[in-house]
């Protein structure tokens, strides 16, 4: 068959030639099942001598299936963090050794609506769940299959998901801190409404209480994402707003850019880290912690990780295999320079 003098080569031609099945050709492409590499690289010659590109679209439609993923992730900062982009690595990298594409929607916080669309995909991976989170709801009234990165709600307990073990890490950053001489330590955390502040809050709890120390709520500052434009803001305005009210001596960040920010500001009022200020960022970027002065104390959470082992439930959910309810990836924490032990 040719158009317009172009031949168009199908998948019979490259069956024929390499002496195989339609399906083991498909199979060579999507990567949905073990072929041997003899059979791989012979299909894979004839391909490129024939010049055969597989019909993304065509295949879809053969199988009924899309063979994208949707990747969501909601947002109120513009640009992408090293955390966000490590997670979309391991979910690529994942969905390209199984033969699917990734859907990435970049859903910011102000746009509601983006939320119910339905984008043409076979599942959905979404990230920083709340307690009550209208993406859960929708997923579930619509029948799409979806994995968690984060933990759902206490009360959801059929939600698939993947998630660093945010009490014991919160629980030792704080141990940590209280530990080397540590007690005014002003939290930084994440939105109120998300899950992983509940638990990085009772985290923080249980390391006062395992030093029978008194525990202050008001240590724990919520990121209010309406009133901070990033999260470099909140870090940089948070200290700006408690510096000469409060004695505290070490500051847990919600994320490297919040630890950015307190940086900034603890260098507009002069406050030396870690002389005066000790730091910690609850996410770990490593080329950003090793550039700064003094290089960032930090907890790393896996993020490619995260992304891999999400998508690999998703997958199995889609292909009817047996997959877990939760998956749960231990987080370390990275000691720099940014803590100091106080005499």
């Amino acid at each position: 068959m040719s158009v317009k003098g172009v031949n168009m080569v199908t998948i019979d031609d490259v069956a024929k030639r390499a002496g195989v099945s339609k399906g083991t050709v498909s199979n060579v492409f999507s990567k949905k099942r073990p072929i041997s590499t003899e059979v791989t690289e012979r299909v894979l010659n004839i391909a490129k001598e024939l010049n055969y590109v597989p019909n993304h679209i065509a295949r879809s439609l053969a199988i009924k299936k899309t063979m994208v993923i949707g990747l969501k992730m909601q947002t109120t900062d513009f640009e992408l963090s090293g955390f966000d982009l490590k997670v979309i690595n391991g979910v690529v990298k994942k969905c390209t050794e199984n033969g699917y594409r990734v859907l990435l929607d970049r859903v910011f916080e102000s746009e509601e609506s983006a939320l119910y669309s339905r984008d043409p995909v076979d599942g959905i991976i979404l990230l920083n769940p709340k307690d009550d989170d209208p993406r859960i709801r929708q997923y579930k009234n619509s029948n799409l299959p979806f994995v968690v990165i984060g933990r759902p709600g206490k009360n959801d307990h059929d939600t698939r998901f993947v998630d660093n073990n945010n009490i014991k890490i919160a629980k030792e950053v704080g141990e940590y801190l209280i530990d080397i001489g540590h007690q005014e330590i002003l939290f930084l955390n994440a939105a109120k409404d998300m899950t992983v502040a509940t638990d990085r809050r009772e985290g923080f709890k249980l390391a006062y209480e395992n030093y029978d120390l008194p525990f202050k709520e008001a240590n724990i500052v919520y990121n209010n994402q309406i009133k901070h434009k990033s999260a470099s803001d909140f870090g940089f305005y948070s200290l700006l707003e408690v510096y000469d009210k409060k004695a505290h001596t070490a500051i847990i960040a919600d994320t490297d850019r919040v630890a950015l920010g307190v940086l900034r500001a603890a260098r507009e009022l002069n406050l030396e880290i870690p002389n005066y200020l000790s730091l910690i960022a609850l996410s770990n970027n490593e080329t950003l912690a090793m550039e700064t002065t003094p290089k960032f104390t930090s907890v790393e959470l896996y993020p490619e990780k995260l992304g891999e082992e999400a998508t690999e439930v998703l997958i199995n959910v889609l292909n009817g295999n047996l997959a877990p309810k939760k998956k749960i990836i231990a987080a370390k924490l990275v000691i720099r320079e940014s803590c100091k032990t106080l005499t």
